[in-house]
């Protein structure tokens, strides 16, 4: 019967299996067989138990096979050690990393005493209880016993063996999570070196080393070395699966999140149906695989604004889940998060708090003494209820998230961190500055701590610069956002998108300093970047020229200011499709800057083309037509044509009549304008308008 269910195990019919190894042990059982071949039994039950992920049962035989080794063996007997293995790795599995490291902290202390401390049996539990420490996140830990691993293995092959590699492979692991790339990298390339020598054709495990190569170039940012190291990693794996392997779909998704993270989101989405399609082909049985792929292409249609289908494949992944996973699973709660974001970009916000609240009961079951994934649904609450301008009950929501994260993270996270910039966004957004200032700058100090959070730093200074904007403490502003500037060329001199935006945003408050010079300055450098490393991003182009006609126009220089309208007015016009509006702001600067050079002809052309294309674009009882109006008039009492500019006078009263108060400034202003005109000209005044 062993043959028989070894047979149906490889041929994954772990059901039949275990039906067989049941039998057997009821019959050896009954008939009182030796201890060690039911021993054996239970083990075979607990291993298919294990394969089929019902790590409770399993758990049960494996305990049940400890049980009786210890009645036959000496506690510390080395037959012991593989049950002891056994158990730590199931209690892995099911996240008792704690109980896990007990069982294979017994299993080296047993192994010690049977051999010497230079085997690689040893090396391996070692091995074991750092993956155990990696899952729990403990990472400085994972890798003092990966190191103390490799040392072991490297004493036995000085010159370099397969089995030193996969514990390098486990370092750079580590690395990458505590997002010290360029250590990963280096380890990785390690790995490569020693597989490459060791295998001579193409094989899996350079595949997988490529593949985390790329994974590290891909959080780097580098995308297109990312999807080289991929391509080759794929390229392998065809070669050695070329009728398709669920692997093939695991590179295939990578292509598609370095594409999808370069806005490429057709090409994205390309990959990510390809890795669909052979995932559904290759690895039926991968279901949370299926549904890994589902989340990919739910993703990317909703950074494509479709959010309907967007939501359509989630819930395909979320029902995957729930099928797969008991109710209470982390992926459920995760899967749930996601819906809940799309509900809030549909500014569904009762829905995707309900999608929170559920995730966060399934997440307080799973960890009944807290995690923090439960703090980050939290957060999400806290965001949508900002969103909603329930601002109170947003921060509230949020200081639960951190009391969370300060139990996990007594010195300090990133996470921590982020969760007080939220708190802080929400109180300067109360205009209570200097709580928030408080709270940005306990969270910068976090981030600080890290030189691999810049992204966060340049955010948090920002954030930091805008409270005092918002107090018009404008010095004080500019030193944050000239902080948040040296940070962005030390750290990401290649995002030079980032970098023309700071250089802004600099200019902003440069402008409302009134010092014009220098304003100028930092937006004519933000300018040649945008038209260097972005031509296309028209948006930013104009922006940039719009904010240096508006300081041109302050410092008189009429003449400079138009050079840059017609480049403003040739941007416009090649990027705009012909209803759209933007155009108008170019024309109104048109006016205004002729009109203040005293070209009034000039000028009136240039109102007078606004006013059609609101006119046409725009309802009937708009204000900007009324805006268009009133500038025509002012324009014909420029000419003397006083006639003419009391007619306009009067339609632009008509229209704010329809869309203003009747005590705004501009209705008011323009009676007092018709009134004026109406004594000199010597009209009277029909009063009944």
């Amino acid at each position: 019967m062993n043959s028989i269910g070894t047979i149906l195990c490889k041929q994954e019919k772990y059901d039949e299996a275990l039906d067989y190894h049941q039998q057997a042990l009821e019959l050896q059982e009954k008939y009182a067989s030796c201890h060690s071949d039911i021993t054996k039994r239970l083990n075979y039950i607990g291993n298919i138990l294990f394969e089929k992920e019902k790590y409770d049962e399993a758990l049960k035989f494996y305990q049940r096979v400890l049980e009786n080794q210890e009645n036959y063996y000496p506690h510390d007997h080395v037959d012991i050690v593989t049950t002891l293995n056994n158990i730590g790795i199931t209690l892995r599995k099911q996240q008792q990393f704690d109980e896990a490291i007990k069982y294979y902290q017994k299993a080296l202390e047993i192994q010690e005493k049977y051999y010497p401390s230079g085997s690689t049996i040893i090396a391996n539990t070692v091995n074991r209880i750092g993956h155990a420490l990696y899952d729990e996140r403990k990472y400085d830990a994972a890798i003092d016993f990966y190191r103390r691993a490799l040392s072991i293995q490297e004493y036995l092959h000085p010159d370099g063996h397969i089995q030193v590699s996969y514990t390098l492979g486990f370092i750079g692991n580590t690395l990458y999570e505590q997002k010290k790339y360029d250590e990963a990298l280096e380890t990785y390339r390690k790995a490569l070196t020693i597989q490459e020598k060791h295998h001579k054709c193409p094989h899996v495990g350079i595949a997988k080393s490529l593949n985390s190569m790329g994974n590290v170039l891909y959080s780097q940012e580098k995308y297109d070395e990312a999807i080289d190291f991929y391509q080759r990693s794929l390229t392998i794996r065809e070669q050695l699966h070329p009728f398709g392997d669920a692997g093939i779909a695991t590179v295939l998704s990578n292509i598609g999140n370095a594409l999808h993270a370069q806005i490429k989101y057709d090409e994205a989405l390309d990959f990510y149906q390809r890795a669909l399609t052979v995932r559904e082909k290759f690895g039926a049985t991968n279901h949370v695989g299926i549904a890994d792929n589902l989340i990919n292409v739910g993703n990317v249609l909703r950074d494509q604004g479709n959010f309907d289908e967007a939501i359509e494949f989630q819930q395909r992944a979320l029902t995957i889940l729930e099928e797969k996973y008991s109710s209470c699973h982390e992926k459920i709660a995760d899967s749930l998060n996601r819906i809940g974001h799309i509900h809030v970009d549909q500014r569904k916000y009762n829905l995707a708090v309900d999608c929170y609240q559920r995730a966060i009961t399934i997440l307080e079951k799973c960890f009944p003494s807290g995690h923090v994934d439960i703090a980050e649904s939290l957060q999400c609450i806290g965001i949508t209820l900002h969103m909603e301008g329930k601002h109170d009950e947003a921060v509230v929501i949020f200081q639960r998230a951190l009391i969370i994260y300060e139990h996990f993270y007594p010195s300090g996270h990133e996470n921590l961190a982020q969760c007080l910039v939220y708190i802080a966004y929400v109180l300067s957004n109360q205009e209570k500055y200097d709580e928030a200032f408080n709270l940005y700058y306990r969270a910068l100090t976090f981030y600080k701590k890290d030189s691999s959070n810049h992204l966060d730093i340049t955010i948090c200074l920002n954030n930091i610069a805008q409270n005092f904007k918002d107090q018009s403490k404008y010095d004080e502003a500019l030193d944050f956002q000239q902080q948040a500037l040296t940070v962005l060329k030390s750290s990401s001199p290649n995002d030079q998108f980032s970098i023309a935006t700071k250089l802004k945003d600099i200019g902003s408050i440069l402008f409302q300093q009134t010092k014009y010079d220098e304003s100028l300055d930092f937006y004519q450098q933000a300018l040649i970047i945008f038209e260097e490393h972005n031509p296309n991003n028209h948006n930013e182009i104009a922006a940039c020229l719009s904010w240096i006609v508006a300081i041109l126009d302050r410092q008189l220089q009429f003449d400079r200011a138009i050079e840059y309208l017609k480049k403003w007015l040739l941007v416009v016009e090649a990027s705009s499709p012909s209803k759209d509006l933007s155009i108008t702001n170019v024309f109104t600067w048109l006016s205004r800057v002729q009109r203040r050079k005293d070209q009034h002809d000039l000028s009136l052309t240039y109102e007078q083309n606004c006013f059609l294309m609101r006119l046409k674009l725009l309802p009937p009882d708009h204000v900007d037509i009324g805006n268009s109006l009133s500038t025509i008039g002012e324009i014909y009492e420029n000419l003397h044509k006083p006639m003419l500019a009391l007619n306009y006078y009067q339609q632009a009263l008509v229209i704010y009549r329809q869309c203003l108060s009747s005590w705004h400034y501009k209705l008011r202003g323009m009676e007092w304008n018709i009134e004026r005109l109406s004594e000199e000209l010597g009209i009277e005044l029909d009063e009944s308008n």
